[in-house]
C-alpha cells in the first residue's frame, strides 16, 4: 500500500504572509483580498487554505 503525503493546510493569517512575500505587496493591500483570491496564490504554490 503506498502512504499518501498529505498536502499541508494554512491559516487565513499565514495564507496573508505568504502572499505578501510572494506578491511583494504591502499587508494593509493583502488584508483587502478575498478568500477566493488568496486561495489561488495558495493554489499555485501547492497549499491548501483552512478557512
Amino acid at each position: 500500500m503506498k502512504i499518501r503525503k498529505s498536502t499541508p493546510k494554512v491559516s487565513r493569517e499565514a495564507a496573508i504572509k505568504i502572499t505578501m512575500n510572494t506578491n511583494g505587496v504591502s499587508r494593509e493591500i493583502t488584508e483587502k483580498y478575498t478568500d477566493s483570491e488568496l486561495r489561488e496564490v495558495l493554489r499555485l504554490l501547492k497549499l491548501k487554505a483552512n478557512f
